[in-house]
C-alpha cells in the first residue's frame, strides 16, 4: 500500500527540510493511490491520486449536493476536510465565505485528492466528533500465502454418492482421496461434518473447501472463492483500529477505527492493571469492553465489503502484552510488579467464538507473541514491518513512541529491545493544555515571518495541544532562544524575526508561554505552555533518549553506524523529524534515513494473516530478541540524566 504523509501544515517551518516520510516514491508510470476517509461513514476508499473528490466517491453511493453535475457553479458540494487543507480554488473563494474556508470547508468537485485525506460529507458541527486516529502504514511486498486458504475441489463421478465404487466411502475420504497427497490426514471440525452432505449436494460436488493446515473448515460454493478475506487488530491503549484484509491479493478493503472504552478507567495500562488487581470482576469488564468495541469495529467492516460475520475465518490480533492479556480474558496482574511477569509469551491461536469475537463459528484468532510484560505484540508487529529481521548487514533503529516508548536496535544478527516509561506527555496528556489528537487539537507549530503559526486537527480554532503540537512547539521556542536548554522559558537575549518575547507571561515566579488568546481558542480560554508541561517533555523524551543510549552502548555502535530509523505508532507518524531531533528525544541522525512506518502494529498483524512464513518468524523473534529492562540497570538513571537537558545547538 501506497503510504502519504496525512500532515501537511500551512507554510513551511523555519529552515525546516522536508523529509522522505511514508514509502519509497514509485516511477512516474505507475498510478499512485491515496486514501480518502469519508465521515460520518467511517468509509475508506483507495483512490486514484489527482481524482476530485465528487470522482472519487461517484461510485460509492454517497449523497452530496450539487446541482451543476460538477461544473463548480453550484457551491452546493460542500465537504469539511477535516486534515490539514490546502489553498482554495478561485471558484471557492467565489462560492465560499472566508469562514467557510478557514474552517476547511471546500467543494468536493473542486478539491483534489493527492494525499491521504479525511473528509466530512456534512460540514455542521462534527470538529467535537473527529479523532485523528492512525490507521495506515508502509507495507513491504508479501508472498501470499495465507494462514487459511480456498481451493476449488471437484469429486468425479465415480466418488459422487450414487456411484458404485465409492459406496464404502464416507464423504470425508472422498474428498481427502481428491486431495492426495497433501490432505491425505484432512480433519473436519463438527460444524463443517454437520452441513457437509447438504452443501456437497447443493454444490453438485464441486466447492471450495476452506483450509488452515489440515483441517477443513468449511465447504462452500465455487463462487465464494472470490470472498476471501481476513481480518486484522491493532489492539491500542486508548484507540482500537480494524483492517478487512483482501487475502487473494493482499490489499486493505475497509479500516475502521474507535476509541478504546476502557480509556474510562484510565489512559495507561498501570490504571487498568490497578483495577484489575483491585475489583474481582475487573478482568471480564475489560473484556467485555474491548469485544464490544471489536466487534462493532467488525460489523462496519462487513458492511463496508457487503459481507457477513459468517464469511470471515481467520484473524490476526496485535497489541502490548496487557492489552493481549485482555483480550484473552488472562490476568495480567503479574505485568504491574517485579519481576513484571505475563502469564505467556507464546504466539496464540484460539478459536474466535473462545473470545466473543463474532466471526464464522470455525474461526481461527491468532495473537501475536511478546517477549515480556512491556514488549508486546506491537512491538513484535513493528519489527517485521520495518523489514529488520531480515536485514543482514544494516543496523536498524525503531521506536514506538507512547506512554511506553518501545525502542528496538539491530538485525538479524543480533536485536535487542527495551521499554522506556515515557509517561504520558508525549500523548498530549499530563500537560496543562494537552489533549488527545481530536479536534482542536494543535499538531503541527512553525514559525513563519517572525509569527507563530500552527496547525490544528479539524481546522476549528485551538483547544489545546496533542504531543507531534507539544514537541514542535518546544523546539521552535529553542530555536528562538525562549526555552534554555536546560528547559527555562524565558526572555530570548536573541534578536531578529523568530523571538517570540511578546508571548512570555510572568506566573508564580516562572513563565508561561502564551500560545493562543482566549479570542483565538475554541473555548475562549487561553492557551499557555507553562514550565511545568516543559519538565513533562524533558522527563519523556529524557527516558527515550536514555533507552535509546543504552541500546546502542550494550551493541556497542555509535549513531553513524545506524542505517535506518524507522518511527512507529500515531506520534511517530505526525511529528517533524527535525523538532525531534532537535528536542533531543532521537539523536542527530541524517534526516534522509529517518522514515515512518506508520501504523506499524496493524501492518505487521497483516503480514502474519498473508503469510505462515511471518507468523514463523514472530515466534521465533519472540526468542531471539533480547530484551533490556531499564528499571534493573544501575547506569539507566546516569544516562537518563544526562539527557533530561535539550541539545544546545540548533540545526537549522
Amino acid at each position: 500500500m501506497e503510504n502519504s504523509d496525512i500532515k501537511e501544515p500551512q507554510g513551511t517551518k523555519l529552515g525546516k527540510r522536508k523529509l522522505p516520510l511514508g514509502s519509497p516514491q514509485v516511477r512516474k508510470t505507475r498510478t499512485r493511490y491515496v486514501w480518502l476517509n469519508v465521515l460520518p461513514d467511517d468509509l475508506w476508499l483507495k483512490v486514484r491520486e489527482g481524482e476530485t473528490i465528487s470522482e472519487a466517491i461517484h461510485d460509492e453511493n454517497i449523497e452530496l449536493g450539487g446541482d451543476c453535475g460538477g461544473l463548480g457553479k453550484c457551491g452546493k458540494c460542500r465537504v469539511k476536510v477535516l486534515s490539514s487543507v490546502g489553498p482554495p480554488t478561485v471558484v471557492e473563494e467565489e462560492l465560499l465565505s472566508e469562514d467557510e474556508l478557514q474552517q476547511g470547508i471546500r467543494l468536493a468537485c473542486r478539491t483534489i485528492v493527492d494525499k491521504d485525506l479525511v473528509i466530512h460529507r456534512d460540514e455542521a458541527d462534527f470538529e467535537t466528533e473527529y479523532f485523528q486516529i492512525l490507521k495506515t502504514g508502509h507495507r513491504p511486498l508479501v508472498h501470499p500465502d495465507p494462514l487459511v486458504t480456498k481451493r476449488l475441489v471437484t469429486l468425479p463421478l465415480d466418488f459422487q454418492e450414487d456411484s458404485l465404487s465409492s459406496e464404502w466411502l464416507s464423504d470425508l475420504d472422498r474428498i481427502k482421496l481428491v486431495m492426495l497427497p497433501e490432505y491425505k490426514d484432512l480433519i473436519a471440525p463438527l460444524n463443517c461434518l454437520r452441513s457437509l452432505p447438504r452443501m456437497l449436494k447443493e454444490t453438485s460436488f464441486s466447492g471450495a473447501a476452506v483450509l488452515h493446515q489440515n483441517f477443513m473448515l468449511a465447504w462452500q460454493k465455487q463462487e465464494e472463492l472470490g470472498c476471501y478475506y481476513g481480518l486484522v487488530f491493532d489492539l491500542g491503549t486508548c484507540t482500537l483500529v480494524g483492517k478487512l484484509i483482501n487475502l487473494l491479493d493482499g490489499s486493505e478493503t475497509a479500516v475502521v477505527s474507535c476509541l478504546n472504552s476502557q480509556m474510562r478507567y484510565g489512559s495507561n495500562v498501570i490504571s487498568r492493571l490497578q483495577y484489575v488487581k483491585e475489583h474481582p470482576h475487573g478482568l471480564e469488564s475489560f473484556h467485555d469492553l474491548m469485544m464490544k468495541d471489536i466487534n462493532r469495529i467488525t460489523k462496519r467492516l462487513f458492511k463496508a465489503a457487503n459481507i457477513g460475520p459468517e464469511d470471515i475465518f481467520i484473524a490476526v490480533a496485535a497489541g502490548n502484552t496487557t492489552m493481549q492479556h485482555l483480550l484473552l480474558s488472562i490476568d495480567p496482574s503479574g505485568i504491574a510488579e517485579a519481576p513484571f511477569s505475563p502469564v505467556l509469551t507464546d504466539g496464540l491461536v484460539v478459536r474466535a467464538r473462545e473470545v466473543d469475537l463474532l466471526l464464522h463459528p470455525e474461526a481461527l484468532l491468532y495473537v501475536m507473541p511478546t517477549k515480556s510484560g512491556y514488549v508486546g505484540g506491537d512491538l513484535i508487529s513493528v519489527i517485521l514491518a520495518s523489514g529488520a529481521a531480515e536485514q543482514d548487514d544494516d543496523i536498524i533503529l525503531g521506536l514506538d513512541l507512547g506512554t511506553n516508548g518501545e525502542i528496538f536496535l539491530g538485525n538479524r544478527k543480533r536485536l535487542v529491545t527495551c521499554s522506556a516509561a515515557a509517561g504520558p506527555a508525549l500523548e498530549g496528556a499530563a500537560i496543562s493544555n494537552g489533549m488527545i489528537a481530536k479536534a482542536g487539537a494543535i499538531e503541527d507549530v512553525y514559525i513563519e515571518d517572525g509569527e507563530l503559526r500552527y496547525q490544528i486537527i479539524g481546522n476549528i480554532k485551538p483547544k489545546g495541544l496533542c504531543g507531534s503540537g507539544l514537541v514542535d512547539l518546544v523546539a521552535a521556542l529553542l530555536h528562538s532562544g525562549n526555552i534554555s536548554y536546560q528547559g527555562l522559558i524565558q526572555r530570548s537575549r536573541k534578536s531578529g524575526p523568530n523571538v517570540q518575547n511578546e508571548k512570555i507571561v510572568k506566573h508564580a515566579g516562572t513563565y508561561n508561554f502564551l500560545v493562543a488568546t482566549s479570542e483565538e481558542s475554541y473555548n475562549q480560554r487561553p492557551i499557555y505552555l507553562t514550565q511545568k508541561d516543559v519538565r513533562e517533555l524533558q522527563l519523556a523524551k529524557g527516558a527515550v533518549a536514555a533507552g535509546i543510549s543504552m541500546l546502542m552502548e550494550e551493541m556497542g555502535i555509535r549513531t553513524d553506524d545506524i542505517a535506518h530509523v524507522y518511527l512507529a505508532g500515531a506520534l511517530g507518524n505526525y511529528v517533524d523529524v527535525m523538532s525531534a531531533m532537535r528536542i533531543g528525544l532521537i539523536p542527530d541522525f541524517d534526516p534522509g534515513i529517518v522514515s515512518s512506518l506508520g501504523n506499524a502494529a496493524s501492518t505487521g498483524a497483516s503480514m502474519v494473516l498473508l503469510s505462515k512464513n511471518y507468523w514463523q518468524m514472530a515466534n521465533n523473534l519472540s526468542d531471539f530478541i533480547e530484551h533490556i529492562e531499564l528499571s534493573s540497570r544501575l547506569d539507566f538513571n546516569q544516562y537518563f540524566v544526562e539527557h533530561i537537558d535539550f541539545p544546545k545547538a540548533n540545526l537549522w
